[in-house]
């Protein structure tokens, strides 16, 4: 069909592109910061991305404050990429969701996360389970258990629902970036101590056979303390838990603080970093998106995300 002839006729190319999101149907995983809108997506077996930039102030405590900006931005980025027929799978940023390693749990016990919550009573689960969306995940040989506020989970339906878009599958950014990182360091051999940040804060998640045994935050008035801190955190933890023969070291920090951060791996613990090779990293479709990058936990939580559905 003519693209003068759909020009001419709006009928026509309304029905075009409606039939167009029926038969072009695709995958479109979306990664949401306090900062922007991610979007990426496969096309002849290369994955691409394109992020938008959100209104200042437009996220609290995970909670989308400009609904109509933030849905027309998504909407947008998608239209200017041609993408048609989008199924998104949204990832929630980092503020208002919460998780926990469920340890000894039986399967039967999962069918019922209220009385789970309630019968469980060292979880110290921070939100109200009647008034909360949960979800529970594998995690290695345990089970993980991952929930938000049903308000902050709806404010996003809405945002999705505003773009015209269908929602198939929602996770979190810490988790489905805990998910990414087991995939790509599945091959190593000790504990994998993971630094990221969270606000006004930095976030210690340290991994033992891919499960998340310690989550902690850490405020600090001068980031020349970080180090210490981190060292503290881990040592104390060790010696409640056992040292392993190895720690890495994953940093998912600014260029300025890994550069400050590099005394904090000592070799002769037989400590390393990892992170520097990766094994997916999808391509830029705007030149200002390719200086700009991905940061490293946007790419982790794509690939946990683009990956877990193949499991």
């Amino acid at each position: 069909m003519s693209p003068s002839f759909l020009a001419t006729n709006p009928q026509l190319q309304s029905l075009w592109f409606g039939l167009r999101r029926l038969i072009q149907t695709r995958r479109v995983l979306v990664v949401v910061s306090d900062q922007r809108l991610v979007c990426c997506w496969e096309n002849r077996g290369q994955w691409l991305w394109r992020s938008g930039s959100l209104p200042p102030d437009s996220i609290r405590d995970g909670l989308p404050l400009q609904r109509d900006a933030m849905a027309e931005l998504l909407a947008e980025l998608l239209l200017d990429c041609d993408v048609m027929g989008a199924q998104l799978e949204l990832v929630l940023p980092i503020q208002g969701s919460h998780w926990r390693v469920l340890d000894g749990v039986a399967p039967e016990q999962l069918k019922n996360f209220t009385e789970l919550l309630a019968t469980t009573t060292d979880l110290n689960w921070p939100l109200d389970s009647e008034d909360s969306y949960l979800a529970i995940a594998p995690c290695a040989d345990q089970m993980l258990l991952v929930g938000c506020p049903r308000s902050l989970l709806q404010a996003w339906i809405d945002v999705v629902e505003m773009a015209d878009l269908p929602l198939r599958r929602v996770d979190w950014l810490v988790s489905s970036a805990q998910r990414g990182l087991v995939l790509e360091q599945q091959e190593l051999p000790g504990d994998l101590a993971w630094v990221f940040a969270d606000a006004s804060s930095y976030r210690l998640v340290v991994l033992r056979d891919g499960v998340p045994e310690l989550d902690c935050f850490i405020r600090l008035s001068n980031n020349d303390d970080l180090v210490l801190e981190l060292r503290r955190r881990v040592a104390a933890w060790q010696a409640l838990s056992g040292a392993s023969p190895q720690l890495a070291w994953c940093l998912c920090l600014s260029q300025e603080l890994l550069t400050r951060l590099e005394p904090l791996i000592d070799p002769d613990r037989g400590e390393t970093s990892c992170g520097a090779e990766v094994s997916w990293i999808p391509m830029a479709v705007t030149a200002d998106d390719e200086a700009q990058g991905l940061q490293a936990l946007e790419r982790l939580a794509l690939q946990g995300m683009r990956e877990d559905i193949y499991r």
